[in-house]
C-alpha cells in the first residue's frame, strides 16, 4: 500500500475512534509543558534574565485569560500530529507557531503593535454559485476578477516577510478558483498556516488530497443551520447542506483541520439550536466551531440584524461553557471573536489582522466599510499606517499589544 494511502487510513482510524479533541490527561499535561517551555525559551532569549522571563510568562498567561475567559490551553484538538487550540494560532509544533509566539512576546515586552501580524484574510475571487442571505461581498460577486494569481502570491510573500503567520483565503467561493489555489499554496514561503473558507462546493476527495499536499492547513466550511432545509434556504441553493457535510468529511479524511462557521442570526439564536448545532459538529469530528455575529453590511446593509444584549449574553455563556466545562470536553473548540472584542477591543486594522477584498483593497475587517488603500501599491508599513486611521463601527481599537 502507498504511503499516502497508509497515512489516509491512519487519519480515518484516529478520527473514527476518538475524534480530534485530545482527551488523554497525560498527553494534555505533556503538551502544556512543551508549549510553555517554548514560550519561556523565547522570553529568555529576549530578556536574558530567568527571573524576568518567568514573571512575564505568568503575566502573558494572565492576559490570555482576561481576553478569552478561560485558562491557557483548556481544550486542544490534534490533527495530523499537530495541536490546535485557537483559530488564530498556527498548529504546534511548527515554524509558524514559533514565529507567532515570538511576535507576541516581543509585542508584550516592547509594547509595540508593529511586530508581525497574526492573520491576513484575502478574498481571492468574485465568483460564487450561491445566493447567501448574509453575504458581505454581495455587490462584488460574479463581476470581472481584479486579482491575478501572481498578484495574490506577491501579496502573500510581502506579508510573510513581515512576519504574518496565517493566511485565510475566501471569496466568493475560492474553490471555483482551484487551480490558482494550488499555485498560491505551492509558491508560499515556509512559516505560515493557510486556510480556505468555503461553502463546500467542489471540495471533493481528490481536491482535498491535493490541497493538503500543497500545504493547506485547514478549511472553514460555512454551515448556518443543523437543519438541511433551513441551511439550504439561507444559502439559496438546495444542495448547500449536502456540499458542506461532504466537504467536512473529505477534509477530515486527508488530515486537514476542519471548522464549521455559523452566522448566529436572530432567527437562529436559542440555547436549544446552539446545542443541536454542537451535537452535529461533534458527530462530524470538526476541530472548531466559529461563531460569527451578523453585521448590517453587504446584503444585510440597512437591516436590523444586530443581536441584542440578551442574545449576546446567551452567546457569551454558551462559548464559555462549551470551552471550559468538563461536561463538554469532547466537543469542538468554539472560536468567538465577539466575546473578547467586547472585553478588550478589536484586533483588526492591522493590529493583528486585516481584510483584503476582491479588488485588492484593504479594510480593517470584512464587516467594516471603508477602503484604506490597495495593498499592492503600498509597503507593509504604509498599509498599516493607512489602516490605523480607520476604526471599527462596533468596537474600540484594542489596547492589548
Amino acid at each position: 500500500m502507498a504511503i499516502a494511502e497508509l497515512q489516509k487510513e491512519k487519519i480515518a482510524k484516529d478520527i473514527s475512534q476518538s475524534g480530534v479533541i485530545v482527551q488523554d490527561k497525560y498527553e494534555l499535561r505533556k503538551l502544556k509543558l512543551r508549549v510553555l517551555s517554548q514560550l519561556y525559551r523565547i522570553m529568555l532569549s529576549i530578556t536574558k534574565n530567568p527571573f524576568s522571563a518567568t514573571k512575564k510568562l505568568y503575566q502573558i498567561k494572565k492576559q490570555y485569560r482576561s481576553i478569552f475567559g478561560e485558562s491557557f490551553l483548556t481544550k486542544i484538538a490534534k490533527v495530523d500530529n499537530r495541536y490546535f487550540w485557537r483559530m488564530g494560532v498556527p498548529g504546534f509544533p511548527s515554524v509558524a507557531n514559533y514565529k507567532l509566539q515570538t511576535n507576541e512576546v516581543k509585542r508584550f515586552i516592547f509594547q509595540n503593535s508593529r511586530i508581525g501580524l497574526r492573520t491576513v484574510l484575502i478574498a481571492i475571487t468574485k465568483k460564487c454559485s450561491l445566493n447567501c442571505e448574509h453575504c458581505f461581498e454581495w455587490e462584488n460577486l460574479n463581476q470581472k476578477e481584479q486579482l491575478s494569481a501572481n498578484d495574490i502570491i506577491s501579496m502573500i510573500h510581502q506579508y510573510q516577510d513581515y512576519g504574518t503567520t496565517q493566511f485565510i483565503l475566501s471569496g466568493g467561493e475560492p474553490m471555483l478558483r482551484i487551480n490558482d489555489l494550488y499555485k498560491i499554496l505551492a509558491t508560499a514561503k515556509p512559516g505560515a498556516d493557510f486556510w480556505v473558507v468555503t461553502s463546500g462546493l467542489g471540495l471533493k476527495q481528490e481536491q482535498a488530497e491535493k490541497l493538503k499536499s500543497y500545504g493547506l492547513t485547514g478549511v472553514m466550511v460555512s454551515l448556518d443551520h443543523f437543519n438541511p432545509d433551513k441551511h439550504n434556504a439561507f444559502r439559496g441553493f438546495d444542495q448547500a447542506y449536502e456540499w458542506a457535510i461532504k466537504a467536512v468529511q473529505n477534509a477530515n479524511s486527508v488530515g486537514l483541520v476542519t471548522t464549521l462557521t455559523l452566522c448566529v442570526t436572530k432567527e437562529f439564536i436559542s440555547r436549544e439550536n446552539l446545542d443541536s448545532y454542537m451535537k452535529l459538529a461533534k458527530s462530524l469530528w470538526v476541530a472548531f466551531v466559529q461563531l460569527i455575529e451578523p453585521r448590517a453590511t453587504g446584503r444585510y446593509a440597512g437591516k436590523d440584524v444586530l443581536l441584542d444584549e440578551k442574545e449576546l449574553y446567551l452567546l457569551d455563556q454558551f462559548y464559555l461553557e462549551y470551552n471550559s466545562s468538563p461536561k463538554y470536553n469532547d466537543y469542538p473548540i468554539i472560536n468567538y471573536l465577539g466575546y473578547h472584542q467586547r472585553k478588550v477591543g478589536c484586533f483588526g486594522a492591522g493590529n493583528r489582522f486585516f481584510y483584503v477584498d476582491t479588488d485588492g483593497d484593504a479594510h480593517i475587517c470584512p464587516y467594516c466599510s471603508g477602503k484604506a488603500g490597495k495593498v499592492k501599491e503600498h509597503s507593509v508599513e504604509e498599509m498599516l499606517d493607512l489602516l490605523s486611521g480607520h476604526s471599527c463601527h462596533i468596537y474600540d481599537k484594542s489596547k492589548i499589544y
